[in-house]
């Protein structure tokens, strides 16, 4: 039970920091864009 908990918040974590990860990507890839026409 307890291994299921710990499993369950690692789970979460790596979730989470993937998903903010492929969040900043994303900006990133708008920002290049954005900056790409201007030129």
């Amino acid at each position: 039970m307890v291994g299921f908990f710990i499993g369950l918040f690692v789970g979460a974590f790596i979730g989470i920091t993937v998903m903010c990860l492929c969040t900043a990507a994303g900006q990133a890839d708008k920002y290049e864009n954005r900056t790409g026409k201007d030129k």
